[in-house]
């Protein structure tokens, strides 16, 4: 990454984790890491290769910028092509087609490429692929942008892992309603209004480093898991241990309702979370519009629905961020304060990223929760029907 983009590591690695993990399928989440990957990086080619474990190789499964030719080159051998990346090592080699751990340095002379940085696909603590990044003109890779490249292969790896998951238990469901002769019904989408992504304000490039590093802890903790709730409460805990607060609680809007149901709290009493559900038209209502909002004094503001027993809690300040999926603001992340406190844009710009991932990641959680209870139904159903 050249070093006049040293500040865009925050901003490159949100983009690329809301399209990676934005994707539908299994394929398009493979093709949206490579592709995004070296679109960020400014390099000429990327490829994604995934171990096949009966056969130990290394099967293309993505690839950006490369040509027919060379993808048709050959099968890799895990243990002949740059092995050490299975260790859990990323590995950079300049002049490639010199290198003899390049199994056709014939081909790759002939692509143009001289740069190899290659790093391993993470799935928990397990090596599962390799991302290879390929680069025509010789190029020595920072610590910095070897980190950055090596936290969107983990990323990648844990969507690729939640992907198998979630593609697996609709594969049974598909073909469970294929064996009765009934078609899988279509999700209906919403015609709620769309809001656009978060808006990036320019950030202290001595800042994004550790802004994004950030962001990745708490994106690798969410993958973790497709356990919805234990998504959620992940959010929260991992907002307050960040920001130093009093409490957070996260909580989705129910379109019937119009209410904002509490899903999960933590460093909140029981008489506060009884005080009852917050309305979506009274409660900080500008941030179910798509907007962050900051109350820095719970004690004389109109927008609070509750602040009587707000300020009883030992509330000072709250900072009430939008959750977004897809575009549809589905939830609201509240953090709250015991003394009054201002945020930075920074801050806010970052808090905000962090709710836009955590909504994408909440969502393929339900979905996946929601495919598996049907097929559960579906085949209990089906059981009960055949006995």
């Amino acid at each position: 990454m050249p070093q006049a983009n040293a500040n865009e590591y925050f901003r490159l690695f949100f983009e690329t984790a809301q399209e990676i993990l934005a994707a539908r399928n299994l394929q398009e989440t493979l093709d949206s890491l490579v592709q995004r990957t070296v679109v960020a990086l400014d390099i000429k080619a990327g490829g994604l290769r995934l171990i096949v474990e009966q056969n130990n190789c290394l099967e293309q499964v993505a690839a950006f910028g490369l040509s027919d030719t060379y993808l048709s080159k050959g099968a890799l051998n895990a243990d002949q092509s740059i092995p050490e990346v299975l260790d859990g090592k990323p590995v950079c080699i300049q002049n490639a087609y010199q290198d003899p751990r390049i199994q056709y340095p014939d081909a790759m002379r002939a692509e143009g490429i001289n740069t190899i940085l290659s790093v391993p696909v993470l799935a928990g603590e397990k090596v599962i692929g390799v991302l290879r990044l390929y680069s025509a003109e010789p190029r020595d890779y920072t610590d910095e942008d070897i980190e950055f490249v090596s936290a969107l292969a983990e990323m990648g790896g844990l969507a690729i892992a939640n992907a198998r998951l979630y593609q697996a238990e609709g594969d049974k469901l598909a073909s469970l309603f294929e064996e009765i002769g009934v078609d899988l019904p279509i999700p209906i989408e919403t015609g709620e209004q769309q809001f656009e992504a978060c808006a990036f304000l320019p950030i202290d490039p001595l800042k994004s480093l550790g802004y994004f590093r950030t962001l990745h802890e708490v994106t690798r903790a969410i993958l973790s898991t497709l356990d919805s709730k234990q998504v959620m409460q992940l959010i929260v805990d991992k907002v307050i241990d960040i920001m130093q607060l009093k409490a957070s609680a996260l909580r989705l809007r129910n379109e019937t309702t119009h209410e904002l149901e509490l899903i999960v709290a933590t460093g909140l009493s029981e008489k506060f979370l009884s005080k009852g559900q917050p309305h979506t038209d009274q409660s900080i209502s500008a941030t179910l519009a798509g907007k962050p909002v900051l109350i820095t004094d719970t004690a004389n503001d109109p927008r609070l629905e509750y602040p009587v027993e707000t300020v009883a809690e030992g509330i000072a300040s709250i900072l009430s961020l939008p959750i977004v999926a897809r575009q549809r603001v589905v939830g609201v992340l509240r953090l709250y304060s015991g003394e009054k406190r201002d945020y930075s844009q920074e801050e806010i710009t970052v808090l905000s990223a962090l709710a836009e991932i955590s909504g994408v990641a909440i969502m393929n959680a339900r979905i996946y929760e929601k495919t598996r209870n049907d097929l559960s139904f579906w085949t209990a159903t089906l059981d009960y029907m055949q006995d």
